[in-house]
């Protein structure tokens, strides 16, 4: 039996004046100490140097593979991202690769990432996911900006933004998105800090922490540019066996050594005509290329970058002073920026290589050469239609399955309880590896020698003697 009903407690009158009429809008009592807060956070975003945006995706990151490394790559959710994604992007493998401590690790990235690609090649309509990493650098970015833009009407912020704290593209980006007064404010100021410093790469391009890496592997190009100029007179077929039996992608391989040739001209163009307003656009990542090649004309390269920037700046202040329905048009054309040279060429010659090697196995006795030899890497099967069937596939999956049983042996002698068992050769897939499931980790080369990528001596963690192996304890 239940006893009286007890009295309900009354509450006092809330006083909903200065209060949210709705979710997500600020009280007025709150108004001051927000400002406050939020121009505290861009202020420090901001005194950090150039780029604050790229330097806050730069952190995040790392600080994302850092933590993927200690602990976060045993969560189911965490792999299955990265497996979707089949794998991590070149700059991000990279990085694992030139990381000591996470060595032994690196053969369960290589899983996942086979596991992806195997899945995605199986199912042509199936769309493969950014690269976790990359993912996590956007949201950064994108928080970065809210940032900004959260405390853009505070002065102090917008003079620290015209001064130079953000580069060029992130700062086209605040200008597309914030208010016509804002945008053409910002408009002007990167228009005057391009006239002060027309050729600052930084400026133009913003931070690109995978440069130097990148740098060290396409320097091994440069002696294959040699040699083609020295076997230019050779057949074509000559030219392409030597293409397919250089140990990696032969697809990675022209590509890469296209834009490798592109930027080599571009930057001594001086001596045999410079090039044209076109051939000089380059995107951020090739830009960076381009200064770690170092030549006279880099300087005229950088300027005619500098200059188109100009040009769309001008006409996006066009439009925002015209108003009225063209508005909405102003942020478009400021963000679509133009094809860049290298890219172009990059594409064409992974096209030709295509197509060159479609022909050539149309004759069975290159179709036997290329059966004994790498084959084209997995991210290429994935977009190349030509690969489905015949020889392309067959040398693809026989090479994806001696993959899958070098992993998977590595994998089982991690275990603390084959430590009696004898290493063989099949530690070396760590390195090994990134060749068959993306040809871009290496610059379409095979995996280069140690002083650029890890020694295979690090594949797996070693204990003080080197005849055995400090066995992981995760993986038991």
């Amino acid at each position: 039996m239940t006893g009286p009903a007890r009295p309900r407690r009354r509450l006092p009158h809330r006083d909903r004046t200065g209060t949210a009429s709705w979710p997500g809008r600020l009280r007025r009592g709150r108004t001051a100490e927000h400002d406050e807060r939020a121009l505290s956070d861009a202020l420090h975003l901001l005194n950090g140097g150039l780029c604050a945006v790229c330097r806050e995706r730069d952190e995040f990151a790392a600080r994302w593979l850092s933590y993927f490394v200690i602990e976060t790559h045993t969560e189911e959710g965490t792999r299955a991202r990265v497996e979707a994604a089949a794998g991590f992007c070149p700059a991000h493998t990279r990085r694992l690769l030139a990381d000591a401590s996470s060595s032994w690790l690196m053969p369960q990235v290589h899983d996942l990432a086979l596991a992806g690609g195997v899945r995605l090649l199986d199912a042509p309509d199936a769309c493969r996911a950014r690269c976790p990493c990359c993912a996590a650098g956007d949201d950064a970015v994108e928080r970065a900006s809210e940032t900004l833009l959260g405390a853009f009407g505070q002065a102090r912020v917008r003079e620290a933004v015209r001064q130079g704290a953000v580069c060029l593209p992130h700062m086209a980006a605040l200008a597309a998105r914030t208010s016509s007064e804002y945008g053409r404010s910002l408009t002007d100021a990167a228009s005057a800090l391009l006239e002060e410093e027309p050729r600052g790469l930084v400026r133009l391009a913003g931070t690109d922490e995978d440069a130097q890496a990148r740098s060290r592997l396409l320097d091994r190009i440069d002696p294959l540019l040699q040699v083609e100029e020295q076997q230019r007179r050779r057949s074509v077929t000559s030219r392409w066996k030597a293409d397919v039996e250089a140990g990696c992608c032969p697809l990675c391989l022209a590509g890469h050594r296209a834009v490798r040739r592109l930027l080599t001209w571009e930057a001594a163009a001086a001596e045999r005509g410079r090039p044209s307003g076109e051939e000089a656009v380059l995107c951020p990542r090739h830009l960076h290329d381009l200064a770690a090649v170092g030549g006279p004309d880099v300087a005229a390269v950088l300027t005619a970058n500098g200059d188109q920037w100009n040009a769309r700046l001008g006409r996006f202040r066009g439009i925002l002073t015209e108003g009225g329905r063209r508005r909405a048009d102003a942020a478009p054309y400021l963000m679509a920026a133009p094809r860049c040279r290298a890219c172009e060429e990059e594409s064409t010659a992974v096209r030709r290589q295509a197509a060159l090697l479609t022909a050539q196995l149309h004759d069975p006795v290159r179709a036997g050469e290329y059966a004994r030899t790498h084959g084209i890497c997995l991210r290429h099967a994935l977009n190349w239609q030509g690969a489905g069937t015949g020889p392309v596939h067959e040398v693809l999956v026989a090479r994806l399955a001696l993959l899958r049983w070098e992993i998977d042996e590595v994998l089982r002698k991690q275990s603390w309880r084959t430590r009696h068992e004898i290493e063989g050769a099949e530690r070396r897939v760590v390195r090994h590896a990134p060749t068959l499931l993306d040809g871009r980790v290496y610059a379409g080369l095979p995996a280069p020698p140690r002083g650029i990528a890890p020694d295979r001596r690090d594949d797996v963690p070693k204990s003080r003697d080197p005849d055995t192996r400090r066995k992981s304890w995760s993986s038991t």
